[in-house]
């Protein structure tokens, strides 16, 4: 060989290295294949292992389960779990409740009672020949003097003979189809406020203590003491207790004739609207257990809210504590459309029940013709 050369000795590139240690892991697989093939050996458990010195037992992977021991039942291949589906009915539409049963009212087709009859069978003699379904009996007049034998009256605001009178009240107003109302003044007294002049009456300006006279020398309880509260409410308790279906309460204002000029106001600390108010939500809430409703018996003035700062009678104050309001109106729809504008929109106007001119007849108290 000439000085200067040598034999060429070409490179192995990276892939035939790759290609050779292939070769060789696949000769070392299929060696230990055939290995494991002529020394295997089966376990208890149906595993497969191979014994090799050193390592001792190896076990091999399963690639197929094991054959069921002979003494076990083959329940064949398992199933996919069983999905429970429930046919569920279609919701259909929500039904209906049950509607309440409305409240039975009686149209107000009433006789006033100058006297009580003797007994129910008698009372239907006056109703029936004037197609009326109730009556209409003064309790308590503009005086202050009571008409039953009432436990809690001033001593001699109860008239004598009451007892009697208490009685067939009693038996009047258990008739289920006759409607009772009472009524019931409710602040002109001249016994309770003569008897209880600084505690319950309105009293004179400048004679400070002393009951104030209206133009019959009649007296008045004030709505803002306590002690008159109590007693009014007391007799409207007593009347609910007697089994009136409603108590139609009359002349709950402040007196407007007379020398009103000479009233103490002075020492008032509620507006008089405020008063009204507190006295029919304190007797509306003494009644509620009997279920007797409270009625209101207005003038025509009181209507037309003439006089409203020396009665105090504010109808948007009072409405919405009252069933039902009487008045004497020769126009219903008129009457009515001052109620509703009172009460304000979207709220419900007391029942109207009109009072004619004429007295003692079924025409005197009446629901008006729709």
């Amino acid at each position: 060989m000439a000085k200067g050369y040598q034999s060429y000795r070409g490179r192995r590139s990276v892939g035939t290295w790759i290609a050779i240690i292939l070769l060789v892991l696949i000769l070392v697989a299929a060696c230990a294949f055939l290995y494991a093939q002529y020394n295997a050996s089966y376990a208890d458990d149906g595993r497969i292992y191979v014994e090799l010195p050193y390592f001792g037992k190896v076990y091999l992977p399963m690639l197929v389960p094991p054959e069921p021991d002979p003494g076990e039942e083959d329940d064949g291949p398992a199933l996919p779990p069983v999905q429970l589906v429930v046919d569920e009915p279609e919701a259909g539409p929500e039904p209906e409740p049950e509607p309440e049963p409305e409240p039975v009212v009686l149209d107000h087709h009433l006789v006033e009672l100058s006297a009580l009859p003797t007994d129910a069978g008698d009372l239907a003699g006056i109703l029936a020949p004037q197609g009326a379904n109730g009556f209409v009996y003064t309790v308590r007049d503009d005086t202050g003097a009571i008409f039953w034998a009432s436990p809690t009256g001033q001593s001699k605001a109860v008239q004598p003979g009451t007892e009697t009178e208490t009685e067939i009240l009693r038996s009047l107003c258990a008739s289920e189809d006759v409607l009772s109302v009472a009524r019931f003044n409710v602040l002109h007294d001249s016994y309770y406020a003569f008897a209880n002049m600084k505690d319950a009456a309105i009293c004179q300006n400048g004679n400070y203590g002393y009951v104030w006279y209206d133009s019959r020398s009649y007296h008045w309880l004030e709505p803002e003491k306590e002690m008159a509260r109590q007693y009014v409410v007391g007799l409207a308790v007593e009347c609910a207790q007697l089994g009136f279906d409603e108590l139609l309460l009359e002349e709950l204002c402040y007196p407007t004739r007379g020398n009103t000029y000479k009233i103490n106001y002075g020492d008032n600390t509620m507006e008089k609207k405020d008063a009204l108010a507190l006295l029919l939500t304190e007797i509306r809430t003494a009644l509620e257990p009997y279920g007797t409703k409270v009625s209101l018996l207005l003038t025509q003035d009181e209507l037309d809210g003439k006089e409203q700062d020396a009665s105090g009678v504010d109808l948007a104050t009072l409405l919405p504590l009252a069933d039902c309001v009487y008045v004497q109106a020769a126009d219903p729809a008129a009457a009515q459309a001052v109620l509703d504008a009172a009460v304000g929109e979207g709220v419900e106007a007391p029942m109207l029940v009109c009072m004619a001119a004429e007295p003692g007849t079924v025409e005197n108290w009446c629901v008006p013709a729709a």
